[in-house]
């Protein structure tokens, strides 16, 4: 959904319909992925999928890679206005009836799918780039970070009172690489969120990673 419209109703018709308590931002998990120069799709019944997923690190060539906070969040302003301004309309919509959560992918579920393409198909793709491809991997990973952050932090700035970060892909990463590569970031992500919004609560979800929840606790998740 690219109209701020659109996004805002399909994120109150559950609120209207359904005596919740929140509402959440209805969102892909992928609008990043796309914002950095990947095509992504939804056909019916196949999931999500980024059909030309990175082969090799000169395919960075196709996509834009923030190295520092001031491009990342042009890169959010520019290609993720939709979703930002879909924030504010949704805060203005609720009036107070209730909070608002916003949401991004984890910077290793991005680049799973960036690199793989699909949850159902490559499932080693992910593991097998942190192998070949270590600098690169650390690199891309690092622009991702730098998005999330500057994501989340509009997100807030636009209303969105509460902030879930998405580890959906926890389930195709083995517990040491998580350690290494996913982690760092996911507490460097709490750390500017905190510094920058501390009444913010911050929320994650890692999906087949649950053994990761003690350290993602003492990050201030």
């Amino acid at each position: 959904l690219r109209a701020p419209a659109d996004v805002a109703e399909v994120t109150l018709q559950p609120v209207r319909r359904y005596p919740l308590d929140a509402a959440i931002l209805f969102s892909d998990i992928l609008v990043i992925a796309e914002a950095l120069g990947l095509a992504v799709e939804m056909p019916g019944g196949k999931g999500i999928v980024v059909p030309q997923p990175l082969a090799s690190p000169d395919d960075f060539e196709r996509l834009t890679l923030p190295t520092t906070k001031e491009e990342a969040a042009a890169v959010v302003k520019d290609r993720l206005a939709h979703v930002i301004d879909a924030v504010g309309l949704i805060r203005r919509e609720l009036n107070g009836r209730v909070p608002l959560i916003g949401f991004s992918a984890a910077p290793w579920t991005l680049f799973y799918y960036m690199v793989g393409g699909s949850s159902k198909i490559n499932q080693q793709n992910g593991e097998m780039w942190l192998k070949e491809h270590p600098e690169a991997s650390a690199k891309l990973l690092e622009s991702l970070r730098l998005v999330v952050v500057e994501y989340l932090s509009q997100q807030v700035e636009a209303g969105a009172q509460l902030l879930q970060v998405f580890e959906a892909m926890g389930s195709f990463i083995s517990e040491p690489n998580f350690e290494a590569h996913a982690l760092p970031h996911m507490r460097m992500i709490a750390d500017e969120m905190k510094a920058r919004h501390p009444e913010v609560p911050l929320m994650v979800f890692p999906r087949g990673a649950s053994y990761s929840l003690p350290a993602l606790k003492e990050a201030k998740y």
